[in-house]
């Protein structure tokens, strides 16, 4: 086993309604450094009060209970405005990792990340600076370059990707807006916009052209 690191003692809130998770998680950390304090949400109520206290890094699963998706990152700025915040999530980083970025995360791993890759990141956000795989500094290099064709769900903003992800749900356009809280004239935007940015005229073509990045 890797010798823990010698650090200050630190707090690490774990946020995910897995408990196979969390107890992973914990014990990854709680392995590679000495002085860390775990703990632990299930819901983003319980991860908005434990957010109170603080903690150096907040790990979570932006797909938990009472949650949002990318509103998720914005109600955890509100308790705690300079936190850092690891995403840890199921959803492919060819599609999701940049908005959530750009929306505040300090970093975004999926969750077939290696145990090395886990380290690094959480080593790299503690540290100050931001972290993301090698795949998804590409895509954002390659968008600001304006060189996305590859990845067309680059061009896309956090709010036309929540809108595509509900559409291809079979989620109507008025349910999205009393889930996102959102008129149903500017869900209409959205939808239009996303259609006109991915080049397509259909949910059909939508959900097609997400399987496609997702692999």
């Amino acid at each position: 086993m890797k010798a823990k690191n010698a650090v200050n003692t630190f707090t690490i809130l774990i946020a995910d309604d897995h408990e196979i998770i969390r107890r992973g998680l914990k014990s990854l950390i709680s392995d590679f450094w000495a002085g860390v304090e775990i703990i632990h949400a299930s819901t983003l109520e319980q991860t908005l009060i434990e957010a109170e206290k603080s903690p150096n890094l907040i790990i979570i699963d932006v797909n938990l209970p009472g949650g949002n998706n990318l509103k998720v990152i914005d109600q955890l700025k509100l308790v705690q405005p300079n936190a850092k915040i690891l995403v840890f999530s199921s959803l492919n980083e060819n599609i999701y990792a940049v908005p959530y970025l750009k929306s505040g995360a300090s970093g975004y791993l999926t969750k077939n990340a290696e145990e090395s890759e886990i380290v690094t990141a959480i080593t790299t956000i503690l540290a100050g600076s931001r972290y993301s795989s090698r795949n998804v500094k590409e895509n954002m290099f390659n968008s600001i370059l304006g060189n996305d064709a590859d990845n067309p769900f680059t061009k896309l903003s956090g709010r036309e990707l929540e809108v595509a992800e509900l559409l291809t749900k079979g989620i109507g356009v008025l349910e999205i807006s009393n889930q996102l809280s959102l008129q149903m004239g500017t869900v209409s935007t959205y939808k239009l916009r996303l259609f006109q940015k991915l080049k397509i005229k259909s949910i059909i073509e939508l959900a097609e052209k997400m399987s496609i990045y997702e692999r």
